[in-house]
This record gives C-alpha cells, sequence and structure tokens, in this order.
C-alpha cells in the first residue's frame, strides 16, 4: 500500500499568540503549524525544522494570533436596511421593517450575505450564522443564496433556517403576506437541511431549525420545530427573552412568561441555542 502523501503546512511565526485553551497558554512569540485544515502544533520560540510539504511561511511579527471567533447570531439580510427606523424600539422596529423585508428577493439575500460575512471575516470571524426567517413567495432560493456566499468566503457557517406563520390577523407582529404556513414552514425547513447539511466532523455548511421568536411564529410551529430538529439530529435556535414587550406578549398570550413557554414548547435542552 503506497504510503500517503505528506499533507501541506503553512508555518506562522514570530508572533504572540493566546491560545484561549483550558489553561489559558499564552507566548509571547512563539509559532503556529497549520496541516492541511488542522493545527498540528504550536509553541514557543521557532518551529521545528525539517517539515515535509511547506508551502507557505508566515512572518508575524508584531501580530498577535488568536482562535478564530464565533458569531452565534446574526441576521444578514438587514445589512441592506441599516440606517432605518433607527429611533424605534425593538416591535416598533420590526413594524416599519417587515413590509421592505418581506420584498427581499435572492440576489438581495446573497448581497447582504456577502457584506456581512466580508465585515465579519475581516474582524476575525471564522465561524458564522445566519438566523434567516423572511421567505416571500417569489423571491427564489434565499437559503441557497446565502449558503453560496458563505462558501464562497470560505468561512464555517451555518444558516438557521428561520420561519413565521404568526401574522398580524393571529395577533403576532408581522404582516399577512411576509410569513409562511406552518406546514410550508416546516417541509421548507426539512428540505434545507436535506439539501445542504453536513453532519460531519470537518463541515463547513450545517443547518439549524429556527422559528423566529414568541411572537411571530405560533405554538404549534414551535412544538413540531422541535421534533423535526430532533428527528434530523439538528440544534435548534430562536429569540429568547428579548425584550421586556416580549415578556409581557408571553403573559398575555401564552399565560405564562418566555421561559416556561419554552419549556412547554420543547425549547430548552443542550442542543438549544438562543440569542439576545
Amino acid at each position: 500500500m503506497a504510503a500517503s502523501a505528506d499533507p501541506q503546512r503553512i508555518i506562522i511565526e514570530n508572533c504572540s499568540i493566546a491560545t484561549v485553551d483550558a489553561h489559558d497558554t499564552e507566548y509571547a512569540s512563539g509559532y503556529i503549524v497549520v496541516a492541511d485544515n488542522r493545527i498540528e502544533s504550536i509553541g514557543a520560540g521557532k518551529a521545528p525544522e525539517g517539515l515535509a510539504g511547506v508551502v507557505r511561511r508566515i512572518d508575524a511579527t508584531g501580530h498577535l494570533a488568536t482562535p478564530g471567533l464565533v458569531n452565534t447570531h446574526h441576521h444578514f439580510y438587514q445589512w441592506i436596511t441599516r440606517g432605518l427606523a433607527t429611533d424605534h424600539n425593538l416591535f416598533n422596529w420590526l413594524v416599519a421593517l417587515y413590509p421592505t423585508w418581506a420584498r427581499i428577493d435572492e440576489p438581495m439575500a446573497r448581497a447582504a450575505a456577502q457584506g456581512s460575512l466580508a465585515m465579519m471575516a475581516r474582524g476575525g470571524v471564522t465561524t458564522a450564522m445566519d438566523h434567516h426567517y423572511v421567505f416571500p413567495k417569489g423571491s427564489g432560493d434565499l437559503s441557497g443564496a446565502i449558503i453560496g456566499a458563505a462558501r464562497e468566503m470560505g468561512v464555517r457557517f451555518t444558516l438557521a433556517r428561520g420561519s413565521m406563520d404568526r401574522s398580524e390577523k393571529d395577533g403576532g407582529l408581522p404582516p399577512d403576506f411576509a410569513v409562511e404556513t406552518l406546514e410550508g414552514a416546516l417541509a421548507a425547513t426539512e428540505a434545507t437541511i436535506d439539501a445542504h447539511h453536513d453532519a460531519s466532523f470537518d463541515a463547513m455548511t450545517q443547518v439549524a431549525v429556527a422559528p423566529c421568536s414568541p411572537f411571530s411564529v405560533s405554538t404549534e410551529l414551535m412544538r413540531q420545530g422541535a421534533e423535526l430538529a430532533r428527528r434530523k439530529n439538528v440544534r435548534l435556535h430562536t429569540h429568547g427573552s428579548e425584550t421586556v414587550e416580549e415578556e409581557q406578549f408571553c403573559k398575555e398570550l401564552f399565560g405564562m412568561g418566555p421561559t416556561e413557554y419554552f419549556e412547554s414548547t420543547g425549547w430548552l435542552g443542550d442542543d438549544v441555542w438562543m440569542a439576545h
């Protein structure tokens, strides 16, 4: 059996290093050796001599190396409406902008994702997510556009496939034309998982189930969304306890606070992360 080829290595030298490991190890001047897509070794001083397959050597004098940052909550599409309704509280801001967001299309979603991801990459983010929950009819493949932008950028990415089915007529905040049906949201979310989720250890693209929030999602979508996520073995994400207005909304509509509501719908657990 032929021996496997040596990995391609990148050596970064002469930089300060904050490993952020369990011991908070730091090096005033050290090296990092990256073999293919793994950090192979790290330490003080110069890198070991005689390493095979070195394709690049970086003198990082005067720089600090840290692990890449992880973005845990974002709405890329809102990049294109920055500066609008800035003097509103959350609920009024949402009501003001839902009509604009409900006209988003595939090119807009892609451009917004590119802008958001580029901004994060410049700031050191190497793992990102996007909680996208606005899917107007006839808007194209918004999930594919967002995931495609992340792949082009080379960022490890999770699309939190959001959804809304509680519109104004049901006591929610979004206008009627800005939401999906319960059945449509669940089917589209499952299709997105099937098309794009990579469960492998080295996955660059994953999908999470992410109904938007208690004030824009029916209780049934919350419950069935949690069941879908656990059946497909993916993570769950939503907004939780975002504002005092949300707490009041939950008490008026459900007779309990946000935490109790999430518990009643299956949304507390190790596979859940929440924003705000």
